[in-house]
Parts: C-alpha cells; sequence; structure tokens
C-alpha cells in the first residue's frame, strides 16, 4: 500500500512513532489497566505525565525560570480574547500588527474588549511583504505589541525576531513552535495551538514571563485567568488530559530525534525542495517575496484553467492528500510541519513536475 502524506495546515499530520505508541497505550496507559483518556486529571500517572510535558518543553526550548509554562484550553484562538482580558482596559491599550489571515482576527477579537490599534503591515505590491519596523508608528504607552510570527493563509512570515522594547512583545507561535530556536527572554508571552507541532487539537501551550502574571487585570473569568492557572499549575478544571499526553509523546520524539536544531534543519531542506520546484516552474506561482516566504506553509497557484482541481485529484491519487488552500484565499497550500517526512515533499516535488510537463500547454493556451 502506498504511503499517505498529508500536508493540511490542522489539524496536521503526527509522526507515525507517535501514533503507533497512542495506540499501543491507548486502552492501557503507563500500566494503569485504564485507557490514556480515563486517566484521573489529579492522580499520579497524569500528574507524571503533565509535569514531564512542561519539563521536555522547558528543554527543547530553553525556556528560563523565570517564565511559566501554561496549558489552557480552546486553542490559539481562544487566547484572542484572554489576553486583551487580562492586560488591558482601565486606561491600558495594545498595537496589533496585521500581516495576514490570523492576525488579523487577532486584533478584530482583542477590539471588542479593549482599546487596540491596528498596524496593517502587509504590502502587496510586486508580490507579499511586511512592511519595515519603521513604518508600523508604534505607540509608546502601549502595553504590549501582538503579531503572528507565521501566517498560514498567506504563506508569510517574519525573518526574525521585531526589534522592539525588550519584553513586551507577545507572539501567536501556532505555526512555527518548536521548528526553530527562539530566544525566549525577547517576550512578554508566547501562544501556540497544539495542533501543528504540539500534537492535536483543544490545547494551547502558553509561555510567560512571570512578572507578567502580576499584572493580569482583577475582574477576569476564572479559566481566563493566567494568574490563576499558573498558581494552579493549569488545573483550574479538568484540563485536556488526551491533549497534554500527546503533547508530552510529541515532545520526547523531538527530544529523540535531537530537539529542535535537528527540526530547524530538517524545515530549511523541505521548504528548500519545495521552492526550488516553485522557483523554476512557468505553470505554479508563489506571491510572497523571497525575504518573506514561509518555510511552514508554502501557498501557490497554477496558472491555467482548470488546473487546479485537476491537481488536487492527480495529487490524491499519488497519497498527496490536504493541498487545497485556506477556504478565504484558494489556491494550493502545502504545510511542512516537523512531523512531514523528507519523503513527502519530495514525492510532491516530483509530482509538481511531472504534472507541469504534462499540462504546461493548458497554462500556455489558458
Amino acid at each position: 500500500m502506498q504511503d499517505i502524506f498529508y500536508f493540511g495546515a490542522g489539524p496536521a499530520t503526527l509522526p507515525r512513532p507517535v501514533l503507533e505508541k497512542i495506540r499501543r497505550e491507548f486502552l492501557n496507559c503507563r500500566g494503569t489497566g485504564l485507557s490514556v483518556i480515563e486517566l484521573p486529571h489529579r492522580g499520579e500517572v497524569f500528574s507524571g505525565i503533565r509535569k514531564d510535558a512542561e519539563s521536555l518543553l522547558r528543554e527543547l526550548m530553553q525556556i528560563p525560570e523565570d517564565y511559566a509554562v501554561l496549558f489552557m484550553h480552546g486553542g490559539a484562538t481562544g487566547q484572542f480574547s484572554m489576553l486583551p482580558l487580562n492586560f488591558l482596559g482601565s486606561g491600558r491599550s495594545a498595537d496589533y500588527v496585521c500581516t495576514g489571515y490570523w492576525s488579523a482576527r487577532a486584533a478584530e477579537e482583542a477590539k471588542r474588549l479593549a482599546g487596540v490599534r491596528e498596524i496593517h503591515a502587509l504590502h502587496e505590491e510586486d508580490g507579499l511583504s511586511i512592511a519595515p519596523e519603521r513604518e508600523w508608528s508604534l505607540d509608546p504607552q502601549a502595553t504590549y505589541l501582538h503579531y503572528c510570527d507565521n501566517e498560514t493563509v498567506e504563506g508569510i512570515a517574519f525573518p526574525g525576531i521585531p526589534d522592539t522594547p525588550r519584553g513586551s512583545l507577545v507572539c501567536d507561535m501556532t505555526s512555527s513552535v518548536l521548528m526553530r530556536p527562539v530566544e525566549i527572554s525577547r517576550f512578554a508571552v508566547l501562544y501556540a495551538g497544539a495542533q501543528k507541532n504540539l500534537g492535536i487539537a483543544g490545547l494551547c501551550v502558553v509561555i510567560i514571563r512571570k512578572e507578567w502574571v502580576d499584572l493580569v487585570n482583577e475582574q477576569v473569568p476564572r479559566l481566563n485567568d493566567y494568574r490563576r492557572c499558573a498558581r494552579e499549575q493549569s488545573m483550574v478544571n479538568t484540563p485536556p488530559v488526551f491533549a497534554i499526553y500527546v503533547l508530552q509523546v510529541l515532545l520526547d520524539w523531538v527530544k529523540g530525534q535531537g530537539g529542535v536544531q535537528v527540526m530547524h534543519e530538517r524545515s530549511l531542506r523541505r521548504a528548500g525542495i519545495l521552492y526550488g520546484v516553485l522557483d523554476s516552474s512557468q505553470l505554479y506561482r508563489n506571491r510572497v517575496v523571497k525575504k518573506f516566504r514561509s518555510r511552514i506553509n508554502v501557498p501557490f497557484e497554477i496558472r491555467g484553467k482548470g488546473l487546479q482541481e485537476l491537481f488536487l485529484a492527480e495529487a490524491g491519487q499519488n497519497g498527496l492528500h490536504g493541498l487545497r488552500g485556506h477556504r478565504s484565499a484558494g489556491g494550493i497550500r502545502a504545510s511542512l510541519y516537523n512531523a512531514m517526512p523528507d519523503a513527502g515533499v519530495e514525492r510532491l516535488a516530483e509530482f509538481m513536475r511531472d504534472f507541469e510537463i504534462r499540462h504546461l500547454d493548458r497554462h500556455v493556451s489558458g
């Protein structure tokens, strides 16, 4: 049977060894005789899993001790409202740099709850790019500056960390977490939904400077209160037990592969293969300026009438799935998270070259 490679943006593919370990333990987790989804969340076994997950994450990301690690419900989208609920209001405001679909969604939600300035930094002339920071006109009184490190829909990414006042940055790192080394001390808050590089949907990991926990507003709903979540070790209520278990198994796999630096090197290699095909093509087009290209989510168009649906159909026949672009953007998109093996990208690249050879005349005539 042909191997299946899944390029969907999320829920994303998981490493085969992780899936196999989950399957082995699903009916008898760690010798308890209980399924992992039956484990009592305050019991010894799950307590150990949760602590191991935090310890592994701290080790892999080199998270300093003056940062708390929180495991929260609601995915990254839940943080869009949690951040203003916790830190804004009462004369506080924040700057939101909008460079694509998800950063705009974060700003839209924050505006419902507090004072927010939107900085529209996505340039579309001669390809998609991010405006230089000197054009952002930041508010020096803003409590924080929010941005999305990698926009999964547009396939545009920051080439580095914005050079803003140290410690005031808040970053949605959902799609890029664990894919390259990051200097945690540059941030006040980092958050990432789990369903791309950290496991399955339903969990959001929040890394927050401990002194920021003390800045939380007094009147915040219990489940949205960073202060309470930190104090109660992410156990304000029953946590997403299965998602935290999958996180622990996946982090153990990342460590066994060699850690974040190895993940980074693989990411660069995979992206290089795919962009090599796009840059030499007359049929495919990626609209992002090279400096700002995402190496994680690679969208492209097919220049030829009726070719997109044919491409998707033939890709599926070749075991290449999840390639349809986001509903707001259309086109094709290949997501290359940590769990995507090189073999998957190599097969996609081979298929794309072959498809172009067979259908380039449709582009010329269409």
